[in-house]
């Protein structure tokens, strides 16, 4: 048994006499050549880079500095750029996160030995003492020195080395196995929190109401914890389905394996877009910089012209016609919507990341005034963008139940009349939209009305100036 335990003994000492004998090579962002980053809705984005590295024959450690702080390092690829053959092998991976700081050198130093020095205000000189670090609970350091136990003490501290596990930024570690000496390309890419996008638009209407000018920009967040240079950009838009992490991992999971990094040739400075298994996929047409905890805006698309159309929509409640209304309502707003179709033959037909639209008007004197604000959800080409922009100043309504009957537990008839009054200097139409559960049909009615679909009656009621039109119709309804 004694000879096994020598055995092990020198087998364990020629191990780390070959990890210690191992060459290291540090590879950090000087030798980036080619940078991509794809970046996701859901604060997550893919970070592809190529970089020249030394390689030495044999197994080596390769150090890969200067990479996202809020890595996943369980998704990160290694290899060598597409279509070169294979000519190394990973033989194992480490995430070095342990950063070299104040605080965790004090943690790590618990119960070791120190130095305490102190400086004597009036004379200059320097007093050096021994002492072992006993606690580091809550920032309060206890000391034991040769004279007892002392804390706060109000000099500096000095180590005598900096651990061996400590980096000075995050750092992925690889064992590599290279069959051959030299430098050679080497491609990584990682998933990272912290970086996000979002679509904001701008509509500019025209003064008749009927056409206006359009334009999405891209608004970029990078909180990763590093920035990139001269790095080629692609947005993907789309709900990607990601797997909840453990409860003691805070960032999102998410696996991937790389393909090629896009060609970096200069292009216009502009978006295009193409599809992308179920997803949308913008691609800048060129370089960029990603600065670490910057926001950053880009342009990407813009319209002229197009048609677009103003509504006023007065809306109810299906409930209404189950039950008895207590009272009249009174002075009820009207709201306003603005809508217009994504479509090629309107000056546009690129598919709309989700985002907010933001309107504005110009004044009499020219100057542009913000009338709303709303928000889209992904919408595909050849949809309308519908936008609800706030409630006419100058448009009132009334509404009043003038007859409710139940005739079974679940049949029931009301008769309804809405007063509809224009105060503006100029005809409108009012969208009566008048929504109902279950089977229902209008009996009788003052105005024209359509089944929009199969709970919802619409009356559109055109309204002169100055003028009060009223809206009468009576419904029977069931379930």
């Amino acid at each position: 048994m004694r000879g096994t335990w020598i055995l092990l003994g020198v087998l364990l000492g020629t191990s780390a006499a070959t990890a210690q004998e191992r060459p290291r090579v540090d590879v950090g962002a000087d030798a980036r050549k080619a940078v991509n980053v794809t970046v996701y809705n859901a604060n997550l984005a893919l970070v592809r880079e190529v970089r020249e590295a030394p390689l030495p024959r044999g197994v080596a450690t390769v150090r890969w500095q200067d990479v996202a702080a809020l890595i996943r390092p369980e998704t990160v690829y290694v290899g060598e750029p597409r279509p070169a053959a294979p000519s190394f092998a990973v033989l194992e991976q480490n995430y070095k996160y342990d950063l070299l700081t104040p605080t965790r050198m004090m943690e790590l130093y618990l119960e070791r030995e120190l130095q305490l020095v102190t400086v004597n205000e009036r004379t200059g000189a320097e007093r050096t003492e021994a002492a072992t670090l006993l606690s580091t609970e809550g920032s309060q350091y206890v000391y034991r020195t040769e004279q007892g136990i002392t804390f706060n003490h109000p000099g500096r501290v000095v180590f005598p080395e900096v651990p061996a596990n400590f980096v000075q930024r995050p750092t992925l570690e690889w064992l590599l196995e290279s069959r051959q000496a030299g430098r050679r390309s080497v491609e990584a890419a990682y998933i990272t929190g912290g970086m996000g996008w979002n679509a904001d638009y701008v509509l500019v209407l025209a003064a008749n109401d009927a056409e206006a000018d359009f334009t999405g920009w891209v608004t970029l967040r990078n909180n990763s914890g590093i920035g990139f240079t001269d790095a080629a950009l692609q947005l993907v838009a789309g709900n990607v389905n990601i797997v909840s992490p453990p409860a003691d991992n805070y960032l999102y999971e998410y696996a991937t394996r790389s393909a090629n990094l896009m060609p970096m040739e200069e292009a216009p400075a502009q978006f295009v877009e193409e599809g992308m298994f179920e997803y949308h996929l913008y691609s800048l047409q060129r370089k960029t910089d990603l600065a670490d905890r910057e926001q950053k805006q880009i342009e990407l698309l813009g319209a002229e012209n197009l048609a677009v159309q103003k509504k006023f929509r007065l809306d109810g409640y299906s409930y209404w016609y189950t039950s008895e209304l207590g009272g009249p309502l009174e002075d009820l707003p009207v709201d306003v919507w603005v809508e217009f179709a994504n479509s090629e033959q309107n000056g546009m037909g690129m598919p709309l990341p989700a985002g907010v639209i933001r309107v504005y008007k110009a004044d009499s004197s020219g100057a542009q005034q913000f009338v709303g604000e709303d928000r889209i959800e992904h919408t595909p080409r050849e949809e309308r963008v519908k936008l609800r922009l706030g409630q006419a100043f100058d448009v009132r309504a009334d509404r009043r139940q003038t007859d409710f009957e139940i005739l079974t537990s679940t049949l029931w008839e009301s008769a309804w009349e809405i007063k509809i009054r224009n105060h503006k200097d100029e005809p409108i139409t009012v969208e009566l939209r008048e929504p109902m559960g279950g089977d229902w049909e209008v009996l009788d009615s003052s105005h024209e009305w359509i089944k929009e679909t199969s709970s919802l009656a619409v009356f559109k009621v055109p309204v002169r100036p100055d003028e009060e039109v009223v809206v009468t119709y009576r419904v029977r309804s069931g379930y």
